[in-house]
């Protein structure tokens, strides 16, 4: 008895929908598991349609970024609303970490993700170093 494996058709409304994901920066195998696509099919038609970032990219005339660009971006600048950070003494990690959200909210907002994503993974770095300095403190106030 052979078992045969089910084909997935999915129409052109849906290959779209993928297309406008996949193109706007959502990584292959995360559109391919939402919408129930085969990644290696995925890939296949971006290749052969011409829509994949860097194809995308020479159109626009924009030159794909390897490696991060050469200055943070706006949504990376300085967190403090002046745009100058005040001296290590006067900086709050509470309000810094509620500044870099609100920030990473804003940079969702506009549609810029990665840069959203790197923000919010830098506040998490900072609310672990935030958290250990403190048990830190803890420690050595109940050691006295």
């Amino acid at each position: 008895m052979e078992h045969y494996r089910l084909r997935k058709y999915r129409g052109p409304e849906t290959w779209a929908q993928v297309r406008k994901a996949y193109v706007a920066g959502e990584s292959a195998p995360s559109v391919a598991r939402r919408f129930d696509v085969g990644l290696s099919n995925l890939r296949r038609r971006a290749m052969a349609e011409g829509w994949t970032r860097s194809r995308i990219a020479e159109q626009l005339d924009l030159k794909p970024v390897r490696g991060g660009a050469d200055g943070p971006g706006p949504g990376l600048a300085a967190l403090t609303m002046g745009g100058e950070l005040p001296d290590d003494s006067e900086l709050d990690p509470e309000l810094a970490i509620g500044i870099a959200l609100l920030r990473a909210t804003r940079l969702v907002r506009e549609g810029r993700a990665g840069e959203a994503r790197a923000l919010a993974q830098a506040v998490e770095a900072l609310e672990r170093m935030w958290d250990a300095a403190a048990e830190r403190e803890a420690r050595r106030a109940a050691a006295k």
